[in-house]
């Protein structure tokens, strides 16, 4: 017997219990194969369970709805166990939303970059977030970010003195157009343009570099060095130049400078032009410090100095004249 024939076969034979020919086949099939005896139990199944089937016609739209209904029935207890502990998640989610939410604002405000355009007529002065100072020329023009965490700043352009505040673990960093500055902690003076950056130091050690992490010169107090805006070339300088950060701290400190040195840094500080009679004198060099004196007190030093007068022209004009 096929495979396929098997159900009608076995259907026949439970469908006529007293035809004896049929159960004699149906006894003979079962000795056949011992799986048979399990293969007629599932029919035996079948055939009593469709015999319960009520007789009327089956009503699908009636069935439909009472599937629909006993759905949703089951879905009930989903909905109860969200609404118990819906505000236990929201507890745990909302102050973590909170918080992210605030580090990416607080993130964003970091990133901001500060612009700083000194004003007034002779200097300004900007305290940085991390305290250092900034004496800053009229113009002169510098960024760095709001968050400040890394000890950095742009002097986009003009001249600035800077007084760093001691950090072992972080160095400053000023970068220039051309140049960059690294320091822990000391005071220096750095003037930049299109065509070079020129760094002078008051105290303390700085690295001057053509950019942050290449190598460049290291420069002490009163020396003072020099990056070509063009070439990126570095150099450190001969000479003491201690009076270039005057301007800013009011320490006009010469040391062995020639006198027309002298003359235009005063001139500069006091805004004020100073001339000599007789240019010979320009070449004649002085050593003298004016710390937080007069421009009167500053021309009387050097008057006994190098035995000379001073006219006053006018108002903000000088004229110095060897004594006869």
């Amino acid at each position: 017997m096929k495979k396929e024939e098997v159900p009608a076969f076995i259907i026949a034979c439970l469908s006529e219990p007293d035809n004896a020919a049929k159960q004699q086949q149906l006894k003979d099939w079962l000795l056949e194969d011992e799986t048979h005896a399990a293969l007629l139990a599932d029919y035996s199944r079948l055939w009593k369970t469709a015999a319960a089937l009520p007789e009327h016609d089956f009503d699908v739209a009636t069935g439909w709805d009472n599937l629909q209904l006993a759905t949703v029935a089951r879905k009930q207890p989903m909905k109860t166990i969200f609404r118990r502990h819906w505000w236990k998640v929201a507890a745990v989610l909302l102050p973590l939303t909170i918080l992210a939410g605030w580090w990416w604002i607080h993130e964003q405000q970091g990133k901001e970059v500060v612009t700083y355009i000194a004003q007034g007529n002779f200097k300004d002065s900007l305290r940085l977030p991390d305290g250092s100072v900034v004496f800053m020329k009229p113009g002169s023009i510098l960024h760095y970010h709001k968050n400040f965490r890394d000890r950095a700043v742009e002097l986009q352009s003009g001249e600035a003195f800077f007084d760093i505040v001691q950090n072992e673990q972080q160095r400053f960093v000023v970068n220039a157009a051309n140049a960059a500055v690294e320091v822990l902690g000391t005071s220096f003076n750095v003037k930049t343009s299109t065509d070079y950056t020129d760094v002078a130091v008051w105290d303390g050690k700085v690295k001057l570099s053509a950019a942050a992490g290449k190598e460049g010169v290291i420069l002490t107090p009163a020396t003072m060095g020099k990056v070509d805006g063009y070439t990126g070339k570095v150099e450190k300088m001969e000479g003491a130049f201690e009076y270039r950060c005057g301007w800013a701290n009011n320490d006009l400190s010469f040391n062995n400078q020639p006198l027309t040195t002298v003359l235009n840094t005063l001139s500069s500080f006091y805004h004020v032009r100073i001339d000599v009679a007789d240019t010979t004198m320009l070449h004649e060099n002085i050593t003298a410090r004016f710390k937080n004196i007069t421009l009167e007190e500053a021309l009387g030093v050097i008057r006994e100095m190098l035995d000379l007068k001073a006219d006053h022209i006018s108002a903000a004009e000088y004229v110095l004249r060897k004594m006869k």
